[in-house]
């Protein structure tokens, strides 16, 4: 094999190398936009149940503080992160007149900023998600105390 064969072969060679590489590297963004992006994986969905589970947690915590200390009118909520002053309603739950999104930062905590209202005595919180046609929506009930 003469030197410009072999120069040829190693330029195929390479530019064979080359299509592979750059198709795999296609392959590889393509799944990651559909598993990522798209949330195909359930991630979203994973965050919001991690969320929800924390909040009705917490709200479980004030609720036992509160019977603990023979049902005042406010407890002091300890979490991970810091103490938190919270107004409990006549049922013993965190009240709605704590505001819905001190309520969220004080029982759910977390990276979600969520978009918050008040409805009919229940705090409604609207988070967004990757997909931009959805969003999760949580209510707060305090007369049972449930993130639903």
């Amino acid at each position: 094999m003469s030197a410009e064969e072999k120069s040829r072969s190693r330029l195929l060679r390479w530019l064979q190398n080359l299509v592979v590489i750059t198709v795999m590297a296609l392959l590889v963004m393509k799944l990651l936009e559909v598993g990522i992006f798209n949330d195909r994986w359930g991630w979203q969905a994973a965050e919001r149940e991690v969320v929800q589970k924390r909040f009705n947690e917490n709200a479980m915590l004030a609720r036992t503080e509160w019977l603990r200390q023979g049902k005042p009118p406010q407890i002091t909520l300890q979490t991970q992160r810091e103490d938190f002053q919270v107004r409990m309603n006549r049922q013993g739950w965190p009240g709605i007149d704590n505001g819905c999104l001190r309520l969220w930062q004080m029982l759910a905590g977390g990276r979600l900023h969520p978009r918050v209202e008040l409805q009919s005595q229940q705090c409604w919180f609207w988070v967004a998600t990757t997909d931009a046609e959805a969003t999760l929506r949580l209510v707060y009930d305090a007369r049972t105390g449930q993130l639903k």
